[in-house]
């Protein structure tokens, strides 16, 4: 059955609670879908309530690399903390990266923005109960707000900044000690923040706007932005189901309960979820489901203060 929605009426509703039953919408044909079904299966995890933290599924077991430390659990409802801390420190600035049947992290980051320390340390796990520093002094270039991708049996860096500047160049590693410029001047231009996810053999990198590329270092843009007429910021990107999606988005400067997903960057769906609004969730694919937790709502002039979470939520097709 097909419904025809003005822009105005998705704009207004897309920020409110849904029912479980998740409807789909594309802006300008108001397409609905019925063939993915969201669950809860925790109201509050083990974990802190916090955002920006990662989720990793790693054979039969999810894990969760939370400021406070790791958790794990094999059907998303029964957690066990690891004896693995936090090597990185701060998860809002450097991130850890699946890479090779091992988890990689990339730096030591402590502060903050204006006044925070650096070390080019990079630690691995094999067995998940224990790291391993495998160098104190890498080359990994000194900058945050990247977020580390693998194509090509290697570890992927575009861009990313210091406390100065913003970057848009390319940086691989084979081993995450040794770390080889690739490129400079890439035409995505000087960026930050930017997720890049690999679908049907072809990588895309997403923002606000979305670049394609088939050997990580030629670049086209396919989309000059994901929502005309919207900033979109704060999701996570992750590949189910042969299609991209963005989970957690801010759009325009509002948090919402939604989704977006498309099957080759340029045409997006807008799709609701029953979810509290945020951003900055922690999410991983599953045994066939995206599992998702975390997030932060709030700091915009509607909603000042902050609400953050750690109920678990998964999302699968019906």
């Amino acid at each position: 059955m097909r419904y025809m929605y003005s822009l105005l009426f998705l704009i207004l509703f897309s920020c409110q609670n849904k029912p479980k039953n998740e409807k789909v919408f594309e802006a300008e044909k108001g397409i609905i879908d019925t063939s993915y079904v969201w669950t809860k299966l925790l109201d509050s995890a083990e974990w802190r309530k916090n955002y920006n933290f990662q989720m990793f599924s790693q054979r039969d077991t999810i894990w969760v690399f939370h400021p406070d430390g790791t958790w794990f659990s094999t059907d998303g409802k029964r957690w066990t903390k690891s004896l693995l801390y936090n090597s990185i420190n701060n998860l809002a600035f450097l991130d850890y990266v699946q890479f090779n049947g091992a988890i990689y992290g990339l730096g030591y980051f402590k502060g903050n923005i204006e006044q925070f320390e650096f070390k080019p340390e990079i630690f691995k796990t094999t067995d998940f109960k224990k790291w391993e520093t495998i160098s104190k002094t890498s080359n990994l270039p000194k900058r945050f707000f990247y977020h580390p991708f693998i194509f090509d049996d290697k570890i992927w860096i575009i861009g990313g900044e210091d406390k100065d500047n913003k970057f848009s160049d390319i940086w691989n590693s084979a081993d995450g000690i040794t770390w080889i410029k690739q490129k400079e001047n890439l035409p995505l231009g000087k960026r930050s923040g930017s997720q890049v996810v690999m679908l049907n053999n072809t990588l895309y990198l997403l923002d606000n706007d979305v670049w394609s590329s088939t050997d990580a270092l030629n670049w086209q843009k396919i989309s000059h932005e994901i929502v005309k007429g919207e900033q979109i910021y704060g999701y996570s990107a992750q590949v189910f189901d042969n299609e991209i999606w963005l989970i957690g988005c801010n759009r325009n400067g509002q948090f919402s309960s939604q989704i977006l997903s498309s099957n080759n960057g340029k045409k997006w769906l807008t799709h609701t979820a029953p979810w509290l609004p945020r951003g900055g969730i922690a999410a991983t694919v599953h045994k066939n489901k995206i599992i998702m937790t975390g997030g932060k709502y709030g700091g915009t002039p509607n909603h000042p203060d902050f609400r953050y979470d750690n109920d678990v939520w998964t999302f699968e097709k019906k």
